[in-house]
């Protein structure tokens, strides 16, 4: 089976993982990414800016950063990049604004939920000097999430949306990468506040019903309607229902979930869509797996060797992961060069909210 072709950014086609034994991966899979991530977009005073696109800055972008901070042992840095976001992009309610320019000014004062989430889950397990006080801190954003970007669902279980304005919607819009199961897990444990559980148990069963069970891959954009999640094209224009860089965040947040049914969604996107066909590298498909942008980037390859691990094939993850990598070092671009920090030390257990490398 040809697990993907990446001929689009220069590399050939991959080799069926049953041909030779499984790529080795270094143990500094996330380190080496996330020390490359600091270097070209981290600034000492705790910006992330995103410097091939406009050299902007987003919460994303900060809620990001302080993870990669963690993964390349750096609290220093992530007290940084904390201070600075706090003091630019916080808002009265808790949360943060999304979009600023790259020195600070504000240029869309709302929220987006996944940053504000990544945020919190940064504060409570950062592990250093002045933890009482991070760690307060991110109990606040917590419990601001579940205030302003989450709806209740007929059973009482809340459900991020896209943000406050996303609520504001009839229906609901919600982003299904902003649905992260393992780490709505960990905030629950960290912060004593068993809502987030219900919120892991709702983006699982939601998902499910937006994949029917895993044989459609996820939307980047879905509506919340009659209480089930429904596929959109993006919000104000743009590009039409697809899985595309958006969504390429659900297989790796659903292989690293604690829950094994998120587990199983992602395992099922490997064998029932992303694992044949030269798919693991395209930049956008629709939901079936036709091709839509055939070009390749790092997100698409590290989505489908997350799905790849969930489903237990090991030669193709890793293959994919070192794929991914390599694609990294030779086009880096903000987003790219993040997620080659992040994915490996969520699938390895380094930054897994479930506390253990995943294995399918």
């Amino acid at each position: 089976m040809l697990v993907a072709s990446v001929s689009a950014s220069g590399c050939g086609a991959m080799s069926s993982p049953d041909a030779h034994p499984p790529a080795r991966l270094s143990p500094a899979a996330a380190t080496i990414p996330a020390a490359r991530f600091i270097a070209r977009y981290v600034t000492s005073d705790g910006r992330v800016v995103r410097h091939d696109q406009g050299g902007d800055i987003v919460s994303e972008g900060q809620a990001y950063g302080m993870l990669i901070a963690e993964i390349a042992g750096k609290p220093t840095l992530m007290r940084a990049i904390w201070s600075w976001t706090e003091a630019h992009l916080g808002r009265p309610d808790g949360l943060f604004a999304w979009h600023a320019t790259g020195a600070g000014q504000v240029e869309d004062p709302q929220s987006a939920t996944d940053a504000d989430v990544l945020i919190a889950y940064a504060l409570l397990r950062y592990q250093g000097p002045d933890q009482t006080a991070l760690h307060g801190a991110g109990r606040r954003v917590a419990r601001a999430v579940l205030a302003h970007e989450s709806v209740a669902l007929a059973d009482g279980d809340r459900l991020p949306v896209a943000g406050p304005w996303a609520k504001l919607t009839s229906p609901p819009v919600v982003d299904p990468s902003y649905l992260m199961p393992g780490v709505f897990v960990a905030l629950a444990r960290l912060t004593g506040d068993g809502s987030w559980n219900g919120a892991a148990t709702a983006a699982v069963r939601s998902v499910a019903g937006l994949t029917g069970g895993g044989a459609r891959l996820p939307s980047d954009w879905a509506q919340l309607s009659a209480g089930r999640l429904v596929p959109i094209a993006e919000p104000g224009g743009g590009a039409g229902v697809q899985y595309g860089l958006d969504a390429m965040r659900v297989p790796i947040w659903f292989a690293t979930g604690c829950d094994h049914g998120a587990r199983r969604l992602a395992a099922s996107w490997w064998r029932g869509v992303l694992g044949s066909n030269g798919r693991s590298a395209q930049t956008a498909l629709s939901l079936t797996g036709a091709p839509i942008n055939p070009q390749s980037s790092p997100v698409a390859l590290l989505a489908a060797a997350a799905a790849a691990t969930a489903a237990g094939d090991r030669s193709a993850a890793n293959e994919l992961r070192l794929l991914a990598d390599s694609l990294a070092l030779r086009t880096p671009t903000y987003y790219g060069d993040a997620w080659a920090a992040l994915a490996p030390a969520l699938l390895d257990g380094a930054l897994g909210p479930c506390g253990e490398a995943i294995d399918g």
